[in-house]
Parts: structure tokens; sequence; C-alpha cells
């Protein structure tokens, strides 16, 4: 198998397993490689890393590269999203990548993140409740969602929140990451709560009928921006 995710930290690279740290601050705590096909057919590289070093980490940037049967590159990607960008010693977040596969099949991925010692930000996690819905049935169609509850505990308005959302099997094992935000002048009120949901495509739920995949709960991070002052 040649997927592996690197962990890259300033200007040292390092290639590690899921289970070994770059330079002391990642961990890889799971990932997965998935492949759906819809009106068109993407690869998706999904990841859980966690800080487990003791300073501030910025995760800024990704490459996915997909790979077919014989080892062949069939395509890259350099988009990274769906993920906190700052994390605090202990923190983890889950990202996500993925690439439209136009030629061949693909079988398996390379994915290499890069991030970097950062004091100048950090990540306020507000207090989320998640819920999974399937088979709701909304006149002739079913729909399946991923509820997000975000509340702001602060005694100020908060602006600018980013909602990481995870589908989990009964096993934590990643089967989609989706992310959603408050941009511009919203702001959610001290004490009051907003509730995200994301639907999950039909071609998805598809793909975990014929795996064999069975989402049965989901994870999510609601944070913000802060400056560090």
């Amino acid at each position: 198998m040649k997927r592996v995710i690197s962990l890259v930290l300033c200007v040292l690279l390092l290639s590690v397993s899921a289970v070994t740290y770059a330079a002391g601050k990642l961990a890889v705590v799971q990932e997965n490689f998935h492949v759906v096909s819809g009106y068109w057919t993407y690869a998706y590289a999904y990841a859980k890393v966690s800080n487990e070093g003791d300073k501030p980490i910025k995760i800024n940037a990704g490459v996915l590269e997909i790979y077919d049967e014989a080892g062949d590159v069939l395509t890259s990607s350099d988009y990274l999203y769906a993920h906190a960008e700052y994390l605090e010693p202990g923190e983890y977040t889950y990202v996500k990548m993925q690439s439209e596969i136009e030629t061949g099949t693909a079988t398996d991925c390379a994915l290499t993140l890069t991030g970097k010692t950062d004091n100048s930000k950090h990540t306020q996690r507000l207090p989320v409740e998640t819920d999974l819905q399937l088979n709701v049935q909304d006149g002739w169609w079913t729909y399946n969602y991923m509820y997000a509850t975000v509340t702001n505990d602060t005694d100020k308005p908060i602006y600018d929140i980013t909602v990481v959302l995870a589908l989990l099997d009964a096993d934590g094992n990643i089967l989609d990451i989706e992310d959603d935000s408050l941009y511009g002048d919203r702001a959610l009120a001290p004490g009051s709560s907003i509730i995200i949901r994301k639907d999950i495509p039909s071609s998805f739920m598809d793909y975990y009928k014929e795996k064999g995949f069975v989402p049965t709960t989901v994870d999510a991070i609601a944070y913000v921006n802060v400056d560090v002052e």
C-alpha cells in the first residue's frame, strides 16, 4: 500500500506512518480513503490529526496524490479544506482533500500536510452538539442529514464561526467530512445557538451501502480564529 500521511513542520520533511510523530508535534489519529462516483468520480482523503506537542501549530497547506493499481499518479490536488487551521496542544482537527478522477481507477493515495509553529492566532472552540438523521422523508424524496448545534457560551457576539462535521461509523472511522461557516456581518449572540445542517449526498449513501459502511455518529468542531494579544 502506498497510502502515507506525511506531516511537515517548518522546512523539515518527514514521512510518517499513522502512529508516529512529526517533529514531536502532529500525530495522525486516523486516516481514510474513499472513491465515490455520481455524475463525476472523486477520490477523497480524510484524516484526523492531533497536536501532541507543547506549542501551537498552524496547518497551512496540503498535497494529495491519487494512484492507480500500477502505482502511477492519476491526479493530484493542493486544495485543503474542512479543517481547523490552528491547534493548541492536545487539540485535534479533521482534514479533507479531494480530486476528480477523469480517467483510470483510483486505488490508493498519499496525503502530505504542512504546518508550522504559530503563536499569532488560536481557535476559540465553542460548545457543539451533534445529531445524525437518516432516511428523512420529505414528500417524494428521502434525505440524510448531519446536524451541529453551536452555542455561544461567552458574553459577546461571535463572528466568523466555522463548523467542521465528520461522519463516522460505529468504530469511529471517517466516512465524510463537511464544513460550513457564518461569515460577514452575521454573528451569534451571547447565550444563543444556531443549527448547522449538512446533507449527505445520495451517491455517498449508495457507496456506503455497496461497501458495507454504516453511518452511525457525527463529531463536530465549532471554532473562530482569534488574534493572540
